[in-house]
């Protein structure tokens, strides 16, 4: 079929426009942004025909009063089966997102105690096709989702949209979903200008709570105000598998951002936390979740926590964490417990900041019996050693036998990296040290730890070339008395008696300058 045969309606069915469906009445009350006359029913008549149409569904700008409209697709599995639609909702967007007077752009309103938009989730998951909603302000009063989208799937997007809670619900809420996009959007409360709320907020700003398993969810550049948690993931009867929120704010929260149970292998990334109040800024409880390189300024009790011990793989790393001036307040909280010392977790290359002076503030703490963790790599401001009653840069709450792992010991001013509670296992070198190594009494030293020691002839050692690393500990095997280690300027045996072998003699060896200084650190002779 050549394409001048194509006939206009299987090139393009075109847009559907709501407007038209109003009377004059009523397209004079949405002109004039009144919200007085109810439109719901002229609206879902729209939303039916243009979605049986395979049309895209346009709202000009305007004022929108309805009780509650609903996406259409499959009824309990019954009927056609719609997952082959492809539908968009979209309007003319809106101004300053902060204004909520509701005078400019396109505005859909509800103050029934129902979602303002919502679609279906039928027995056939994912029924809906897919769905595309963007460039609207949804702006309801209720104790329910202001958007509820229970089958949102396979690449719908929610975008460049507003959505206001006047009520005590939730601001959007997605479930069953796969492979889906939320971002450019603002989702604020009725409380997103009030400080000092705490505990007293409400709401879920952004909720991802499938109810079957699935994943792939990115929530992107959005904006998550006043309410109770910005955002969650996970925690209904589904598991939320590598769902990812980056480059989003939360702003006048008492919780940052929840990753409940079963959000696994989720990443929180590049994300801003400013008006904490009082809660958490990131409360991770799933496993193999990620945490990394996102800006914190001070107001969260905590600000990231991950203390369940039965999960696992958590990594946090690259955070910049403000704890500010409050008393008793901790940058990152850390569980790890349970048999064999629970599963390994990772605080890596964070920095931390707070107000010099400021009581009980724990910059990391960790507990849990015999936990196995590392914590390394973070940077502390202010350098020195931090002031305030009872306020330490970490704090080793831990039980058993206390943490397994590679582990940041305070002491005075420095941070230092400390094996603890663990087995150390030195590298044996292969190469077997002979008087072919020593030249003008100056043994050179390979890489490795321990070496093997075998002379044929009388040779003796004034001195250690072993390479520029500071502080490097060298355990010598003599198999003979061949090799001798005198006591010298750069050679310092204990109590000034050479080393004869045979036997085993551990030497620590600095660098101080162009030079090798070693100091006995102990011997056996055989």
């Amino acid at each position: 079929m050549s394409l001048t045969k194509v006939t206009y309606s299987m090139i393009e069915k075109g847009d559907a426009n709501a407007f038209d469906f109003l009377t004059a009445a009523q397209k004079s009350d949405v002109l004039a942004y009144t919200f007085n006359v109810d439109v719901t029913v002229a609206l879902q008549s729209a939303l039916d025909t243009a979605y049986a149409a395979k049309q895209n569904l346009y709202f000009p700008a305007g004022g929108y009063f309805v009780t509650g409209l609903v996406i259409p697709g499959i009824v309990d599995g019954a009927g056609t089966d719609d997952r082959n639609k492809g539908f968009r909702i979209y309007g003319q967007g809106f101004g300053e997102p902060f204004v909520q007077l509701n005078t400019g752009g396109t505005v859909i309103k509800s103050v029934t105690d129902a979602p303002v938009i919502e679609d279906i989730l039928g027995t056939a998951s994912s029924s809906n096709g897919t769905v595309r909603i963007d460039n609207i302000r949804f702006d309801g009063t209720s104790t329910t989702p202001v958007v509820n989208l229970q089958s949102f799937y396979g690449l719908s997007t929610f975008h460049n949209c507003i959505v206001f809670q006047r009520g005590i619900g939730d601001g959007l809420k997605i479930g069953w979903s796969a492979t889906v996009s939320v971002h450019e959007c603002y989702v604020m409360n009725k409380d997103f200008v009030t400080f000092g709320l705490g505990a007293a907020r409400v709401g879920v700003g952004i909720a991802y709570i499938p109810t079957a398993d699935n994943g792939l969810v990115t929530i992107s550049k959005c904006t998550s105000r006043g309410f109770l948690t910005a955002y969650q993931i996970a925690g209904g009867t589904g598991a939320a598998y590598a769902a990812c929120i980056d480059k989003c704010e939360s702003s006048l929260t008492y919780n940052g951002i929840i990753l409940s149970n079963n959000a696994d292998k989720c990443v929180v990334s590049d994300c801003y936390f400013e008006g904490g109040d009082g809660g958490v800024g990131i409360d991770n409880l799933g496993d193999y979740n990620t945490i990394r390189d996102n800006l914190f300024f001070p107001g969260y009790s905590t600000v990231i926590q991950d203390l369940s011990t039965s999960n696992k793989g958590t990594l946090i790393e690259g955070n910049l964490i403000a704890i500010g001036n409050v008393a008793n307040r901790k940058g990152i909280a850390i569980a790890s417990s349970a048999a064999f010392g629970g599963y390994n977790k990772n605080v890596v290359n964070n920095s931390l900041t707070y107000t010099a002076g400021t009581d009980g503030v724990k910059g990391i703490e960790y507990v849990g019996v015999s936990p196995r963790i590392t914590i390394l790599g973070n940077s502390f401001d202010p350098r020195g050693a931090w002031t305030g009653t009872s306020t330490v840069k970490v704090n080793d709450l831990s039980t058993g036998e206390g943490p397994f792992g590679l582990i940041t010991q305070e002491i005075g001013d420095y941070e230092i990296p400390v094996l603890a509670s663990g087995a150390l296992s030195l590298h044996r070198s292969g190469t077997i040290l002979t008087e072919a190594n020593v030249s003008t009494n100056i043994l050179t030293l390979p890489n490795g730890s321990f070496f093997n020691v075998t002379a044929t002839v009388a040779t003796t050692v004034n001195q250690f070339a072993a390479g520029v690393l500071e502080g490097r500990v060298v355990i010598l095997r003599t198999n003979n008395a061949n090799m001798v280690f005198a006591d010298t300027t750069y050679i310092q045996t204990a109590g000034g008696v050479s080393f004869t072998g045979p036997g085993t003699i551990t030497f620590y060896i600095d660098k101080i300058g162009a030079d090798n200084y070693a100091y006995e650190l102990c011997r056996t002779v055989f």
